[in-house]
């Protein structure tokens, strides 16, 4: 089952660097869905401004993400922070931030985990 999750960056700027660095990253490109996210308020349409969407699929696993996030934040300095959100189906939301590639990858693996149950 796929999961949906937000990026989201402090700027556009930093937004617009990670979409580029995770559309080079194979693994992303193959089992991933990347795309600039849509606004859900009626009032604000279009796509928001540093935030990213990423369905992730079955052969892209929370490590993977994890590394390619952990080497964008790594090429840039200071090292941009990323929040990561997801939404459940009943509605609870999830928010990672984490700096640590390690600890990057246990919450989101546990997030996957979660929603294969």
């Amino acid at each position: 089952m796929p999961v949906e999750l937000r990026l989201q960056c402090t700027s556009s700027e930093d937004a617009e660097s990670l979409h580029r660095w995770l559309r080079e990253e194979q693994t992303v490109r193959v089992d991933g869905r990347l795309a600039r996210a849509e606004s859900t308020d009626p009032e604000r349409m279009g796509a928001l401004l540093g935030v990213l969407s990423l369905i992730i699929g079955s052969g892209l696993s929370a490590g993977q993400l994890a590394l390619a996030i952990a080497s964008w934040r790594d090429s840039r300095k200071p090292s941009p922070r990323v929040m990561i959100l997801h939404t459940a189906a009943d509605g609870s939301t999830t928010v990672i931030e984490a700096e640590d590639p390690g600890t990057l990858t246990a919450a989101l693996q546990q997030l996957e985990d979660r929603e294969q149950q």
